[in-house]
């Protein structure tokens, strides 16, 4: 472990069960998906309705970067040399706050956080319809979604800071890019010629944003568990 990790985890590992309330609520914050994803989601709808074909334009680049974003950060994680969170490394002598189980997340590498990934390339999307929006998203992301990983001992700060800066590169490329391109402006007028079959989409997608695809990947494992099953 860097010395920047060491020197951060240190200070901020200090405040660990100082307060059974404040640690319970960095928990909470964590543990619900929907003050997660599900805040996020809220400015896509609120942006998508207020700014008008602008704001669409660059809500859609923005959801599609996301998926790309999200894919790349769990390809990374499962390529790269395996990195035990704080919370499992045995030489930190990490102090667990309270309500945060030891068996948390174990045997998953940690290196880049997904979550900064997913929510800074969400963040900057909205950023590009909405500079104040934008500003409140990446806000929220970093002091309620990536500070509490940190707390509780799910990431090293170099985790949150990679995948933050992975999520805005991605998140300004596909917005740079996918609102410009003829193709991608034919796209967007036949969402709105066939509202009927784009908006219950829209739903879908927003809503496996704020339940953080865990449904999606959970019935993608089951499908592929019957296919070995149908196959075998």
């Amino acid at each position: 472990m860097n010395s920047f990790d060491a020197t951060i985890i240190f200070y901020v590992n200090r405040l660990s069960r100082e307060s059974i309330v404040f640690d319970h609520f960095v928990g909470y914050t964590t543990q619900y998906n929907l003050l997660k994803g599900g805040v996020l989601a809220l400015f896509i709808w609120r942006i998508w309705f207020k700014e008008g074909d602008r704001g669409r334009k660059y809500m859609t680049a923005a959801i599609i970067s996301t998926f790309a974003a999200i894919a790349l950060a769990r390809g990374l994680a499962l390529s790269l040399p395996y990195r035990a969170r704080p919370l499992h490394e045995a030489s930190l002598a990490f102090i667990a706050p309270y309500g945060v189980s030891p068996k948390v997340l174990d045997g998953w590498s940690s290196f880049p956080s997904d979550h900064a990934v997913l929510f800074f390339c969400l963040s900057t999307g909205i950023f590009f319809a909405s500079r104040r929006m934008g500003a409140l998203a990446l806000a929220y992301s970093a002091l309620f979604i990536c500070f509490p990983r940190v707390y509780l001992g799910f990431h090293y700060p170099t985790d949150v800071l990679a995948g933050a800066a992975l999520g805005v590169f991605i998140g300004c490329a596909g917005n740079a890019y996918l609102a410009r391109i003829r193709a991608f402006e034919s796209s967007y007028r036949w969402m709105d010629s066939r509202p009927g079959l784009f908006y219950p989409a829209l739903f879908l997608v927003t809503y496996q944003i704020a339940d953080l695809f865990d449904s999606g990947r959970g019935a993608l494992s089951g499908a592929m568990d019957l296919v070995k099953m149908v196959f075998a």
